[in-house]
């Protein structure tokens, strides 16, 4: 049984410096703590790819970066992706080139995307629950979350529209996964929380030989409660 009582919050203080990049071409920027660009900086050269180039290293806090734009360089405004329309088969065909660990989900309730003012960035898609015993009829599962690197800060904003659109169509709980290594920051920040770690497990039987084209291992399963909300 999921409970519907509402998660837990925290403050959560960012160590390091803060980064801010700028696109000339589209007039905006976006901010960046060393946590979030990963080891060896990762995540920068994914921004210098999309266009962003660095104009600042070592801002003290993410206000302190936001403060330092707006002071002296206020023709650039800060980066929001926009939510655009998109079909089921073009979601599957984006998350088929860019998820890391899983193909396309076979079906869905909806699916979501965003755009960066110039392409496709980020989908979510949701459907009925995969497991039997969450398949209530009021569970509903965010099968998949695909977003590009550059733009992690968005993975909240999709979680987000997704519980709005489920609260309007009666869902009670929105459910997902994700492997035991990751953190889930976007999850939290949307308000799920930690309900278990599953023993994960194959397709694969005797009676019915599959070929696994996922993780099989152990498995993180966060809920987040919506109805009432």
């Amino acid at each position: 049984m999921i409970s519907d009582r509402p998660a837990k919050t925290r403050q959560v203080i960012e160590p390091g410096w803060f980064w801010v990049f700028v696109n000339e071409r589209l007039s905006v920027y976006t901010v960046h703590s060393d946590a979030e660009l990963g080891a060896a900086d990762s995540i920068r050269w994914d921004l210098l790819e999309e266009g962003f180039d660095v104009l600042w290293d070592s801002a003290r806090s993410r206000r302190e970066a936001v403060r330092y734009m707006e002071q002296f360089y206020p023709q650039y405004t800060r980066f929001e992706t926009i939510p655009t329309p998109i079909t089921f088969r073009e979601a599957c065909e984006f998350i088929n080139k860019h998820h890391r660990h899983h193909l396309a989900p076979q079906g869905m309730k909806f699916a979501l995307g965003i755009s960066n003012g110039e392409k496709l960035v980020g989908v979510l898609t949701a459907g009925r629950p995969v497991s039997r015993h969450m398949d209530d009829g009021y569970v509903l599962e965010v099968t998949r979350l695909c977003v590009l690197r550059s733009y992690i800060h968005s993975c909240s904003k999709l979680y987000a529209s997704a519980r709005r659109i489920a609260r309007e169509m009666g869902y009670r709980a929105l459910v997902t996964y994700t492997l035991e290594d990751e953190p889930g920051a976007s999850l939290r920040a949307a308000g799920f929380r930690l309900h278990k770690i599953s023993c994960g497990g194959s397709w694969n039987t005797a009676k019915r030989p599959r070929v696994d084209k996922h993780p099989t291992g152990r498995k993180k399963v966060w809920v987040l409660p919506i109805s009432g909300a």
